[in-house]
């Protein structure tokens, strides 16, 4: 979950397989918990056919906050 919307962002993809879409954003929650400040802003089913082993391609579609780091201005003592 992003600490402030006004911060700078990157938005970025993820191609996965899965079952339903259901199954597919739960995956995309779960590598979105493995970033600080990311969320799962969408997630799209790319293919309509399933594979031979019965998944679907789906794009993850993420956002993460980019931290910056105020250290740059400070001064040593």
């Amino acid at each position: 979950m992003l600490q402030d919307p006004d911060n700078p962002y990157e938005e970025w993809e993820e191609t996965i397989r899965a079952v339903s879409l259901k199954v597919a954003q739960s995956r995309c929650e779960l590598i979105a918990s493995q970033f600080p400040l990311t969320e799962v802003i969408n997630v799209t089913q790319t293919t309509k056919i399933p594979s031979k082993n019965g998944t679907y391609k789906f794009i993850c579609w993420f956002r993460t906050e980019l931290i910056t780091n105020d250290s740059n201005n400070e001064t040593d003592n």
